[in-house]
């Protein structure tokens, strides 16, 4: 028995300290602006705590209960009045109908709605069968109470008395809905996907690298204290150097690529081979990534003329 026993402890401790490695936390941005920092570092969930109400940008459905958690204990019983989403994945858009069953407005362009109906249904029914959302969360739940009620172009201001939120459709990049919020005021940017830092970015046959380099620049020139990522390091009053550096990884990503297409490497050599001409970027974790955004590179530089 005086063997077994440190090793249970041992166990029990382990499993204790991974469950405390995962807990969610609110970080401070800005006066009542705050991210909430999930499993990985990343910040997939934002909100401000406006006079007027709260407004949420991203939530992921499986921890719904603790990002909540999170934001009343900042917001207390404030309404949470409207909620935006960066693109239709399900970990941005998971909570909508949540949100919406409480009272939230839901707000969004017409390309996301677009996407999310066909999907949200389809991913509901898949993550149930394998029992990766509680029951009570997705049953008998409609495809209707996740979708914007109220749509935008290309900007939509929500005037929340005490904090000015600017939600910014800019179109086809990671996805073909991308969206990001900017205040204004505390000239904070939270880009949900369009930017992972220190990361190897995911572009697939959903994406534009052209023009998602072309947002990360238009977004660098607003000239941001601090930028929020979907993914990666972060670190407050960061400036434009997220942006900037994604953008620099995307033009070493293209260039390599186009050497090896133009040496006559075939697309299966070009995945294998690209994250060792790198250089600097390709120490960068998530590697997983590489193969998927390379062969995006390959299938655009093959289609230009």
């Amino acid at each position: 028995m005086k063997r077994v026993f440190p090793v249970v402890v041992l166990l029990v401790l382990c499993v204790l300290s991974g469950s405390l490695a995962q807990a969610l936390e609110a970080t401070k941005l800005a006066d009542r602006v705050y991210g909430i920092k999930g499993p990985k570092e990343a910040f997939n969930t934002a909100f401000v705590v406006g006079d007027r109400g709260v407004f949420v940008f991203g939530c992921d459905l499986p921890t719904y209960d603790e990002r909540l958690q999170v934001i009343r204990s900042v917001a207390g019983n404030k309404a949470i009045r409207f909620v935006g989403n960066g693109h239709y994945a399900f970990d941005d858009s998971g909570c909508n109908h949540l949100f919406a069953e409480q009272g939230a407005i839901i707000v969004g362009n017409p390309e996301f709605a677009r996407l999310l109906l066909p999907y949200w249904p389809k991913e509901v029914a898949s993550r149930l069968k394998q029992g990766r959302v509680k029951k009570e969360y997705a049953e008998g739940k409609k495809v209707e109470m996740a979708m914007p009620t109220v749509l935008f172009n290309d900007k939509l201001t929500l005037d929340l008395g005490s904090h000015v939120v600017e939600l910014h459709f800019v179109g086809k990049a990671h996805t073909t809905d991308n969206t990001v919020v900017w205040l204004p005021k505390e000239k904070i940017l939270f880009t949900d996907d369009l930017v992972f830092t220190e990361l190897h970015a995911t572009a697939d046959d959903r994406s534009d690298t052209v023009n998602w380099q072309r947002i990360l620049r238009n977004l660098a020139s607003w000239s941001p204290n601090t930028v929020v990522p979907g993914h990666g390091v972060f670190a407050a009053g960061n400036g434009a150097k997220p942006l900037v550096e994604q953008d620099r990884y995307f033009d070493t990503m293209r260039a390599k690529v186009k050497a090896m297409k133009e040496a006559g490497k075939s697309l299966e050599e070009v995945k294998k081979g690209v994250r060792a001409e790198l250089g600097e970027f390709a120490k960068w974790p998530r590697e997983r990534a590489i193969p998927g955004t390379a062969e995006q590179f390959y299938r655009e530089l093959s289609a230009q003329k």
